[in-house]
């Protein structure tokens, strides 16, 4: 009898210790980089795993609508996977030639590579020899192109939108956070005493040509400041992000903030 107790407690233990490490190494995503790429904690070691048969548009891209669309695939990206534990499956090849896992993701029962290219903010594109899924890819492209949503969508001509009396107010180009500087922000202000229409306006770092940040819908009242962080969500100063991985404000050389309207007149400019 005691035998048989003691048989079953160890059975026990070993149960915990079985799921323990099960969960220790599953991988949890600690990082979104960009639209297809992220950052995964497994086991405690870190990896970078680039998403396997899609491609986003690139938040460096000078093309003002191309770094719109890439902002809202990352902001998508960091909405379906950041903080998550994922399933990581491999097809052919293990890295790629930066040292990356290939992989595709999920969590739970989304397909995130696919919903991406769904969402319009990812082109399918093949890379072989890792094909396995290419069909369910193209598929969501198919259903993007029909919906004309993201990459696809009809540009229509934005009718004029004068800003007046909107000036950058400060850049808080030295950030704390080490290496990415993720908490840098553009300040903005409303230095009127009527509301300004926003939407479609521009912010760019001209010194470099890129990265940019293109505004949605939102009338900045008069005396309002906003932010537009380098990486971070502040939705109390109006929860504006470049979503770029990198740190954008130089610290040794002074870089220059530059506002334009939705016709491309500029609104204001900084340096520091």
């Amino acid at each position: 009898m005691k035998i048989k107790y003691l048989s079953t407690i160890l059975v026990l233990i070993l149960l915990i210790l079985a799921t323990g490490c099960a969960a220790s190494t599953a991988p949890m995503v600690t990082r979104v980089i960009d639209g297809d790429t992220i950052e995964v904690d497994i086991g405690g070691t870190i990896y970078k795993v680039r998403y396997i048969g899609i491609d986003t548009p690139e938040l460096d891209d000078e093309r003002p609508e191309f770094c719109a669309l890439a902002q809202e695939a990352t902001r998508l990206n960091r909405q379906l996977v950041e903080g998550e534990t994922v399933r990581l499956e491999k097809d052919v090849s293990e890295t790629d030639k930066y040292g990356r896992l290939l992989r595709y993701v999920y969590v739970g029962d989304t397909f995130v590579n696919a919903e991406l290219v769904r969402q319009g903010l990812a082109w399918a594109k093949a890379y072989e020899p890792d094909i396995r899924h290419q069909g369910i890819l193209e598929e969501a492209e198919a259903e993007a192109r029909q919906d004309k949503v993201g990459i696809w969508q009809e540009s229509q001509p934005s009718p004029p939108i004068r800003v007046e009396n909107v000036q950058i107010t400060s850049i808080f180009y030295d950030g704390l956070v080490p290496h990415v500087e993720s908490d840098e922000y553009v300040e903005i202000t409303n230095l009127g005493s009527q509301p300004q229409d926003l939407t479609g306006c521009v912010l760019v770092d001209i010194s470099d040509g890129h990265p940019s940040f293109t505004f949605p819908s939102y009338i900045l009242a008069p005396g309002e400041s906003i932010r537009v962080y380098t990486n971070e969500y502040h939705p109390e100063w109006g929860g504006f992000s470049f979503e770029y991985s990198q740190a954008i404000w130089n610290n040794s050389e002074p870089d220059v903030a530059a506002l334009y309207d939705n016709q491309g007149n500029e609104v204001s400019r900084r340096s520091y």
